[in-house]
């Protein structure tokens, strides 16, 4: 179930001062994030042509505070059975495995043909949704959506 993100955290390997914090699934790509506490920042790493590429990202919090480690044993349902959950027809698909607020998370953002962000929570655990939200694209204001997307714990 897990096994291209193993595969991928296996390459990284021991990440001196940082912790796993998420895995992100965009066209069939796996992203890995580390959080480093020290400097409060996220190591990313993903493949590119074959090649484990690495860059630091800032983190983007209205207070600072750390991020919630992700343990993978705690993922008992994959990603394609959360996907399952989905009730809209998906034009692009984002799929984040995160903690929030102590919660293991298939965090998945859905856009649509229709102009409208879909967003759906499933507990990566036992597989009961946590949220589900439809919004249109156009009533977003400057500064964001109405909803939190890939914010761990606020």
């Amino acid at each position: 179930m897990l096994e291209d993100i193993r595969e991928l955290i296996t390459e990284i390997g021991k990440v001196k001062g940082a912790y796993l914090v998420s895995c992100f699934l965009n066209n069939k790509e796996w992203t890995i994030d580390y959080y480093s506490a020290k400097e409060h920042n996220i190591l990313t790493y993903s493949k590119q042509n074959g090649k484990l590429q690495q860059k630091k990202d800032e983190i983007f919090q209205k207070e600072q505070k750390p991020l919630q480690e992700l343990h993978l044993d705690k993922v008992k349902i994959s990603y394609l059975e959360a996907l399952d959950k989905v009730s809209v027809n998906p034009d692009k698909v984002f799929i984040i495995l995160q903690v929030i607020d102590g919660v293991t998370v298939w965090n998945i953002t859905v856009l649509t043909s229709e102009f409208k962000i879909y967003n759906l929570k499933v507990n990566a655990d036992n597989g009961e949704t946590i949220s589900e939200e439809e919004d249109n694209i156009m009533n977003y204001k400057k500064g964001g959506p109405s909803f939190k997307i890939n914010t761990p714990s606020g």
